[in-house]
């Protein structure tokens, strides 16, 4: 099992991703070895709010945007939404000098899964240094 957090899925289905980047390579690994992907529900929305930006700020058009929207929607990845996880990512955000909890919710997904987060995002694998279980793509 592996989970995943918005920055890694923006990286495999974004308009202009480089499949050779450190997500892609990622994406390769995991479904070469069949490893079920979890995270929390809100994933989807994350990942399709960064899809519209990318429209708002012209970095791809509306059709472009569509099709990474279609690939979204394709990825197997399994959804949780747990009332104890959004209360672990509290605890976790209020320990972390108030850290988005909406990051804290993927943190909290891999404590309870005891599995990795696959985070492309520096900020929060330096802010979560001591979570041996937070690491890069």
């Amino acid at each position: 099992m592996a989970v995943v957090d918005a920055s890694i899925v923006v990286d495999w289905v974004a308009p202009d991703v480089d499949p050779h980047a450190p997500a892609g390579q990622l994406l390769v690994r995991l479904a070469r070895a069949a490893t079920p992907l979890y995270a929390p529900r809100l994933l989807l929305e994350e990942v399709a709010n960064a899809l519209i930006n990318g429209c708002r700020r012209h970095r791809w058009d509306g059709a472009a945007a569509d099709d990474a929207y279609q690939r979204l929607r394709r990825l197997p990845i399994t959804l949780l939404d747990d009332a104890l996880d959004r209360d672990r990512a509290w605890d976790l955000s209020r320990r972390y000098d108030e850290h988005p909890i909406y990051d804290m919710l993927y943190a909290a997904v891999a404590e309870r899964l005891r599995d990795q987060l696959f985070t492309a995002d520096e900020r929060l694998r330096r802010r979560l240094a001591a979570l041996e279980f937070v690491v890069g793509p």
